[in-house]
């Protein structure tokens, strides 16, 4: 990998090189849709696992599209779902010239190297969620749930307010399967257990999370936590799936922001956010200590001082504690974030993230068609007072600062 050849580099374009991309319900692998098929690579090291360009199949074979069009330019994938590391992947056709119709879905099985399950719906598919026993589409007023099955049965369906994003996230942990999608309500997330065992018991529970609608939600990895953004994207709730109470609010910034990919690390510790203005932001999850008498808490810096261990805790305005102040003010912010974009770009970059280990976020830019890594590292050179930054925030008891750094990147290559 050359880590050090630059972005410019990279062919620039107005035209996405990706029409989608997903990672994997570990995130040990991902895909990526384009116009011609799609791929599947290994998350770190980026390593090709799975290519499919339906370009290059014959006439003959083209009756397998399902779209009755028997031209062999009938190529595109506008979505693609993976379904843990599996032969399977669920694709809906997108692009110029879609392969299959965007209101039908296919789930392909890349051993045969045909399709062995197709679900058709009044409506364009905006997303799909599979688990080993369920395949979720994600229409913009509905959700339907089927059995992953050869004649998949419809199991249940529900009602959503205008999810035009296709907005939903599927959690799958060894005592709890949850499927989270925007409520019938502005704001609403509706949480559904589809656990085998619970299929007859509908829980269903209703998280009141924004006043604006739901733009991105995303499951922790052991389900016990759900994040969300609203349209709005200046703030972002960590709400406990089992008691629907808000465990933690974020701030990512003043100015209004689509946030166009969310992710908890694998040890449920950390939670990384991407918004169209190209900043990435890490948020810690760790339960905070309770405060100590001052002089405790000097000890103990000075205990840390000497082993040179530090807390990661969360940035916070140091004028927070002072009464009658706006809630600006009293904001917990990110306790590390980098603007993560080019400015070269003729067209502002939509990124994907997954974590590749607790401390490594992976990017998947949509038009530049690159894989980037970067690094959450301690950076020891540099210390700071609590309250000593311009911008008036600080880190608590935390001295030294964090920084994220780009290790790696590598080209997607011709995807035709």
């Amino acid at each position: 990998m050359n880590a050090h050849k630059a972005l410019e580099a990279v062919k620039k374009t107005k035209e996405p090189k990706l029409l989608n991309a997903s990672f994997n319900q570990d995130q040990s692998c991902f895909a990526i849709c384009h116009e011609s098929g799609f791929r599947v690579y290994n998350t770190d090291p980026m390593e090709l696992k799975m290519q499919r360009n339906f370009n290059s199949i014959s006439n003959s074979d083209n009756s397998i599209n399902g779209s009755g069009n028997s031209g062999s330019g009938n190529s595109g994938i506008g979505l693609i779902s993976m379904l843990h590391r599996t032969n399977y992947v669920a694709l809906v056709g997108g692009g110029k010239q879609p392969r299959f119709p965007i209101n039908k879905v296919c789930i392909w099985d890349d051993l045969k190297k045909k399709p062995s399950i197709f679900l058709e719906f009044m409506s364009p598919i905006l997303n799909v969620l599979l688990s080993r026993i369920r395949i979720i589409v994600v229409l913009k007023n509905k959700v339907l749930i089927h059995a992953f099955e050869s004649k998949p049965k419809l199991l249940s369906s529900y009602e959503t307010y205008d999810n035009d994003s296709g907005v939903a996230d599927l959690s799958i942990s060894e005592n709890i399967s949850l499927l989270a999608f925007p409520g019938r309500t502005v704001g609403q997330i509706q949480l559904v257990d589809i656990s085998p065992l619970n299929k007859d018991r509908n829980l269903i529970s209703i998280i009141k999370a924004h006043k604006s609608k739901i733009r991105y939600i995303s499951i922790s990895t052991s389900g016990s936590m759900i994040a969300s953004a609203s349209e709005t994207g200046t703030i972002i709730r960590v709400h406990d799936t089992s008691t629907c109470s808000l465990l933690f609010e974020f701030r990512r910034g003043l100015d209004k922001a689509v946030i166009t990919s969310m992710k908890f690390s694998p040890n449920d510790q950390k939670l990384a956010v991407l918004s169209d203005k190209n900043t990435l932001h890490v948020y810690n999850l760790q339960t905070q200590l309770q405060q100590h008498q001052q002089a405790t808490e000097l000890l103990q810096q000075q205990q840390m001082l000497q082993q040179g261990e530090w807390e990661i805790t969360n940035k916070s305005h140091f004028l927070k504690k002072l009464p009658l102040l706006p809630n600006y003010f009293k904001s917990t912010w990110s306790f590390v974030s980098k603007n993560v974009g080019n400015k070269d770009d003729y067209i502002n970059d939509f990124g994907i993230i997954g974590w590749s280990d607790n401390e490594s976020i992976i990017i998947l830019w949509k038009f530049k068609g690159i894989w980037e890594k970067y690094v959450i590292v301690e950076n020891n050179d540099e210390l700071a007072l609590p309250g000593s930054s311009g911008s008036g925030m600080s880190n608590g008891t935390k001295h030294n600062r964090w920084e994220v750094v780009r290790e790696g990147w590598r080209s997607f290559g011709d995807l035709n």
